[in-house]
Formats: C-alpha cells, sequence, structure tokens
C-alpha cells in the first residue's frame, strides 16, 4: 500500500478483519437455514437474491466502520452508498454469492475492500 504508514496499514486491516467477524456471526446465523427467505432486488424479469444474513452482516459491517473510521465512504451492496471525508472509500457485498448462500452450498464469500483515488489497497 504505497503513500500510507504502515500504521495506518495495520489500522485498515484491522478494521477489515472486524469488519470479518462481525460478517460471519450474521451470515452463518441463516447459513443452512429451513427458513431462510429471500427477496428479488430485480423484480420481474431477472432474480438477484437478497437475504435477511445480507442485510445484518453488511449491518454488522457498517457498525463497525461507524465505531473505527466514521470519516471514510461506503459503497455497500445491499444499502448503498455513504459519503465521507478522508478520501477512503470502503467497498463491502456481505455475501458475495448469495445464490449459493441460499442454495445451502459453501462456495459463497464476504468481500472487503478499501480504496482510495488511486485505486484499491
Amino acid at each position: 500500500m504505497t503513500g500510507i504508514s504502515d500504521g495506518d496499514r495495520a489500522a485498515l486491516i484491522a478494521t477489515a478483519h472486524e469488519m470479518a467477524d462481525a460478517a460471519r456471526v450474521a451470515t452463518l446465523a441463516h447459513f443452512r437455514r429451513a427458513d431462510l427467505s429471500t427477496d428479488n432486488k430485480l423484480g420481474p424479469g431477472g432474480y438477484d437474491p437478497v437475504t435477511a444474513g445480507d442485510r445484518e452482516a453488511e449491518s454488522a459491517m457498517r457498525a463497525v466502520l461507524a465505531r473505527r473510521r466514521p470519516q471514510d465512504a461506503i459503497i455497500g451492496e445491499e444499502f448503498g452508498a455513504a459519503a465521507g471525508e478522508s478520501g477512503l472509500t470502503w467497498v463491502i457485498d456481505p455475501i458475495d454469492g448469495t445464490r449459493a448462500y441460499v442454495a445451502g452450498t459453501p462456495t459463497w464469500g464476504v468481500l472487503i475492500a478499501v480504496r482510495d483515488e488511486t485505486g484499491p489497497l
């Protein structure tokens, strides 16, 4: 990561780890549950499922950012963009592979990235 100190780099990585830990709790609470329901974000003519696990995981990840990095912007899969003033933007997808998640297959993941004006850090 060019342009940032080792301490800043370590803080960003620690934040990402905490976000992943928070997402783990939220996603696994719903994974392979018989009562898991989905909403279709695309409506008629397409299928892009979203679950309570998606929403709860993104909310949990945003809560970590609100506490640790409130000055940073966020682009999230489920709740859109939130402005920031630090020049850093977190890009989060709480469940990448929601179809697999809904089917109960272990081929989904939580995506977390942080970028500045030059690209991903």
